[in-house]
């Protein structure tokens, strides 16, 4: 298994894996919203690939949480992984990449 940061090529495989692993297309939406914000940092929207297909999908993004003081945090929405390749790591292996490179 391969981690990487998607590229817009993998949008559409992107939003399909997201698609299938929810059963509706609200997170895939977010995805695109999100690409779309200033919260979005390409480097920590990462794949995962086996044999060079993608198989998982994992995406930090800035947020605000707001109370009397404002922070910029990390959110982490959503993490799909394709329902054949579910309960063999891969999305756990994504999350730890994706602190690990947060952490950079």
């Amino acid at each position: 298994m391969q981690i990487r940061s998607e590229q817009p090529a993998d949008y559409q495989e992107i939003y399909e894996i997201i698609l299938q692993a929810f059963g509706q297309d609200n997170e895939g939406r977010l995805v695109q919203k999100i690409r779309q914000s200033a919260g979005y940092i390409p480097n920590l929207s990462l794949v995962a690939e086996v044999d060079g297909v993608i198989v998982g999908h994992i995406l930090f993004s800035h947020i605000d949480l707001v109370d009397d003081v404002t922070y910029k945090v990390l959110g982490l929405a959503p993490l799909a992984v394709r329902s054949h390749f579910q309960k063999q790591g891969i999305g756990s292996a994504l999350v730890r990449e994706g602190l690990i490179r947060a952490d950079q």
